[in-house]
Parts: C-alpha cells; sequence; structure tokens
C-alpha cells in the first residue's frame, strides 16, 4: 500500500477539507467570544437558509407569496420595512443575478405594460410633488408590485416555476391566514380588537361579544379583504378546474369561516357582490342565472338584512355615520383647485386630512378617521386626473378579463373569470374601506394579473 504523500490527490483533499473544518472551528470559537450563542446559532441557520434561496429563486418566490400578508414594519431612520418588502427585495436580487449569471435573454412583455407604463409615470408624480415628506417612499412601495408583476414573467418564461404552482402557494397562504384568523377570534389571541358584532348573540344563541380575526395583517378590515379576492379568485377554479373537489371544498370552508370571524361587514358585502356576479355571469343561459341570482339573495341576503338590518351590527355602516367620517377627505380634496385636479400626494392623508378633524376628536383617535372609502382616499393623493387614470385601469381589468372569460375555453376560461370576480370584489369592498390603497395588496392583485398576462397559448375557439 503507497504511503500517504502531498501528491497524493486524495491526500491533499482530506486536508482541504480538514483546513475548512479547522478554520471554520475558529470562527465560530471566535464568535462565541462576540455574540451569544443563541444569536450564533440563528445566523448560522440564516445564512444556510438564505444561501438555499440564492441558489433557487422559485422557492424565494414562493416565500415572496407566503409573506404578502405580513404587514407589520420595522422602522429604520425614515424607512419602514415589511419582512414581505425585505423578501421581495432579495428575491428580486436572486432573480436578476440568476439572469445575468445564465446569460439569459428573455421577454418581459406582456398585455399590461403599456398600463404599467402610466402607472408608474402617474404614481411617480403622485409621490414626487406630494406634500408628505414620505411620498417618494409611498412611490416605492407601489413599484413593488409592478417587480413582482415581471418577476413572475420571469419564472414563468424560463419554466423555474409553474402557474399551478403559484396558485397552490396563493391559496396554502390564504388558507393559513384564515386559519391564524379563526384562532384569533376564538380566544383572542393575537387580535388587536373586540366589538359586539357576534351573529350568534343577535340570534339569542349567547354573547355578541367577540374578537375580529385579522391574521398577520395591520387590522380585521384587510384580511376579510384579502380573503375575499381569494374566495373570488377560487371560485370559478373550483368549480371548473379543480378535480379534487373534497379537499378544495374543505380549502373553501376555512376561507369562508375566516371571513365570517374578521367580523367585517366590508367584506361580508364585497363577498355577496362577488357571489351574485359570478352566478349571473357563469350561467350558459339567462334563465338559469336568473334563477341562482334570484336563490342566493332570498336565501342569504334576505336573511341576513332582515335578521341584522335593525341592530347595531350595521350602525357605523349607516349612510349619515359614513359621510360624518367621510367629510374629512372631502374637506381636503376640495380645498383647493390643485388638491381636487392633481391631488395632495401619496401618504399625504395625515398632513392635508388631519387639520379637518373636529376639535372634539382626541390625537389618538385620529387613526379612526382615516379615509374609510378607497376612491376618496385615491382622490385624495392623486386628484381627478391620476384617480381616473387608476379606476379606467381597474375597469379595463374587469372588462377585459370578462371578455376573455366568454372568448375562451379550459383554464384560462376559468382563471379569467376568477380575475373578473377579484375586480367586482375589490370594487365593492373599496366602498367603506381602503385596502387596495395597501401596498401589500397591490402586490397580491399584480401577482395574480401575471398569471394571466404573461403570454400563453389558449384555445382559440369561440364558446357555445
Amino acid at each position: 500500500m503507497a504511503r500517504p504523500s502531498f501528491a497524493n490527490p486524495g491526500f491533499t483533499g482530506s486536508w482541504r477539507w480538514a483546513g475548512i473544518f479547522l478554520l471554520v472551528s475558529a470562527l465560530l470559537g471566535l464568535g462565541l467570544m462576540i455574540v451569544p450563542v443563541y444569536w450564533l446559532i440563528a445566523i448560522i441557520i440564516g445564512v444556510i437558509v438564505l444561501t438555499y434561496l440564492a441558489l433557487n429563486p422559485d422557492k424565494a418566490f414562493l416565500l415572496t407569496i407566503f409573506t404578502i400578508p405580513f404587514v407589520d414594519r420595522v422602522r429604520v431612520l425614515p424607512i419602514s420595512f415589511s419582512l414581505n418588502e425585505l423578501i421581495l427585495l432579495f428575491t428580486f436580487l436572486v432573480c436578476v443575478a440568476h439572469m445575468i449569471l445564465r446569460s439569459q435573454k428573455i421577454s418581459f412583455k406582456t398585455g399590461l405594460d403599456g398600463w404599467i407604463g402610466v402607472l408608474t409615470i402617474t404614481f411617480f408624480l403622485a409621490g414626487f410633488f406630494s406634500e408628505s415628506d414620505t411620498g417618494l417612499l409611498g412611490f416605492f412601495k407601489v413599484f413593488e408590485a409592478f417587480i413582482v408583476y415581471y418577476m413572475t414573467v420571469y419564472l414563468l418564461r424560463t419554466k423555474q416555476i409553474t402557474r399551478a404552482t403559484i396558485l397552490k402557494a396563493i391559496l396554502f397562504t390564504a388558507v393559513f391566514q384564515a386559519a391564524l384568523g379563526i384562532f384569533q377570534s376564538f380566544t383572542g389571541i393575537g387580535s388587536n380588537f373586540q366589538s359586539s358584532r357576534g351573529y350568534l348573540g343577535y340570534l339569542g344563541l349567547g354573547s355578541n361579544r367577540v374578537w375580529h380575526g385579522r391574521g398577520t395583517t395591520w387590522h380585521f378590515n384587510s384580511l376579510g379583504n384579502y380573503l375575499v379576492t381569494n374566495v373570488a379568485v377560487f371560485l370559478p377554479l373550483y368549480l371548473f378546474s379543480v378535480k379534487d373537489k373534497k379537499r378544495a371544498l374543505i380549502y373553501a370552508g376555512i376561507l369562508l369561516f375566516g371571513i365570517i370571524t374578521t367580523y367585517s361587514r366590508g367584506s361580508l358585502l364585497g363577498l355577496a357582490a362577488t357571489v351574485i356576479y359570478f352566478l349571473a355571469v357563469s350561467q350558459k343561459t339567462l334563465k338559469r342565472a336568473l334563477f341562482f341570482v334570484a336563490a342566493f339573495i332570498l336565501c342569504c341576503i334576505v336573511p341576513a338584512v332582515t335578521t341584522l338590518g335593525n341592530t347595531s351590527y350595521v350602525e357605523t355602516l349607516s349612510y349619515n355615520e359614513r359621510l360624518f367620517i367621510w367629510q374629512v377627505p372631502i374637506a381636503a380634496i376640495t380645498s383647493s383647485a390643485k388638491a381636487l385636479w392633481l391631488g395632495s400626494g401619496l401618504n399625504s392623508y395625515a398632513v392635508v386630512a388631519w387639520p379637518y378633524i373636529p376639535a372634539w376628536v382626541p390625537e389618538s383617535q385620529f387613526s379612526n378617521w382615516f379615509a374609510h372609502n378607497f376612491y376618496l382616499l385615491t382622490i385624495l393623493e392623486m386628484g381627478v386626473i391620476g384617480a381616473s387614470v387608476l379606476f379606467i385601469f381597474m375597469i379595463y381589468i374587469c372588462v377585459d378579463t370578462w371578455v376573455k372569460f366568454k372568448r375562451y375555453h379550459g383554464y384560462m376560461s376559468a382563471y379569467s373569470l376568477a380575475l373578473s370576480s377579484c375586480m367586482i370584489a375589490i370594487f365593492f369592498v373599496s366602498i367603506f374601506d381602503h385596502t387596495f390603497g395597501s401596498p401589500h395588496y397591490k402586490v397580491f392583485i399584480f401577482l395574480l394579473l401575471a398569471l394571466l398576462y404573461t403570454k400563453w397559448q389558449p384555445r382559440q375557439s369561440a364558446r357555445h
């Protein structure tokens, strides 16, 4: 047997690994002298995880999807970040690095490029000329939605991920948030709001004091509206594309119960409007559409209105109550011609609207006087001109997806109807809430849009 020598490749390799082991051990020992052991363990795990995600852009992207509803912010000087924004930035850099290192030539052309260009300019101007010091930061947060859109395009066209995988990640995230919200509602752990909106209490079956589930979002309305848009997306897919109906029905039940335990009245309004729209347009004949819509209204809407219509459950949704709050943004909007037509800029609500809050309201309650209406908030920030651009875009998406639903068959038809239903949900929940104004909600919507407007080969035959 030959004696080991430095000329022996196996011997050299062993010494190389021994040297690496000694170096790592020395670094760990030095680290223990500087930071606590638990921080060192966390750093090691973090490095391993980040390395894995850096080598697998699709996994980093799935993590980006999962953290979209994680909206709690960490402030660093004048800038604040959410967990999702940090992961989104990391994933974006990973995708750019892979594209450069692999010399990938990808076409990013999609059916929404023109609209995204117009929206980018509109939001940039609203941020640049904002009366708030954080106006441009507001633009960059909106721009995150466009980044996610084109990251989706990149991963789909390089076949690193599939539409089915993305939709599964979206569904898993929604079910997780719904389950967390249900847990918060039943236990009060993690919930930050309690009220007398319990349905069983109004039926005389117990107390009407309940905790509102909010998941990892900042408010129960935000969770409710997020779950409503998910239901709007997966309802057509469940009926037309999903084969495992039993499992899908369980997921649907969790989503619906999650909406209920948010006790968000605006979310229930959006859900009702979405279901009515879906029943109206998805039927093959007008007779069937009228039958199902009428049945839903008689079996669900009428009993709910009859039971809750004269109770405190709808008290703060009354016209007079909401109009009283809406007078604040309306006063800011009509304060000058510039504010009306060009707006006050992104993130300017506290600057221009707070002065119009009644003097008897304590400053600690100012947050309760936020717009409570996405349309008024948008006009305040972007003016009639900028808001018109955004609203026309939303109407275009609703109409275009409806046309695609009628034109195509199969999966694309079902998903087009899903997005059309999603826009209907947004239109209605925006009457009494401003969730769509949140950056994370725009990220979610543009993720959904990328799945449709990234070019594919649908069946072109007409519907019969």
